[in-house]
């Protein structure tokens, strides 16, 4: 599975941010997407269809979540992805992803919580 975090400042000042997505139990991390993977100006890559993905400062795959500190400019969207794969059938609770300037920890986002069953495999 992948995944795809899409963030928009509404603001024209940089935003030191941090993004913070947590996994349901039963999933794992398994690879950060680069902007080599994504859609690129002198080409694309296997990813494309997810479009431009953006650089970070940092990228961290850990345990339970995904974590990620990305400096966004002005009103600039910006596209961050990973590869998840499922270890455990049951039913979970997606937690929702948290984005926060840094600086100014009153500006901040999040999405909303989702329920996802996992099928043990055949």
């Amino acid at each position: 599975l992948v995944v795809v975090l899409t963030a928009a400042a509404k603001s024209d000042r940089v935003h030191p941010a941090i993004i913070a997505d947590l996994l349901p139990a039963g999933f794992e991390i398994e690879a950060i997407l680069s902007p080599e993977d994504g859609e690129t100006e002198g080409g694309s890559g296997p990813y494309k269809w997810i479009g431009p993905i953006a650089w970070t400062k940092i990228a961290e795959a850990r345990d339970d979540r995904y974590v990620a500190a990305i400096d966004i400019y002005n009103r600039d969207t910006v596209r961050l992805a990973y590869l998840v794969r499922t270890v455990t059938p049951g039913d979970f609770v997606f937690p929702g992803a948290v984005i926060e300037d840094m600086y100014r920890p009153g500006v901040f986002a999040r999405t909303s919580a989702a329920r996802v069953k996992i099928a043990a495999s055949q």
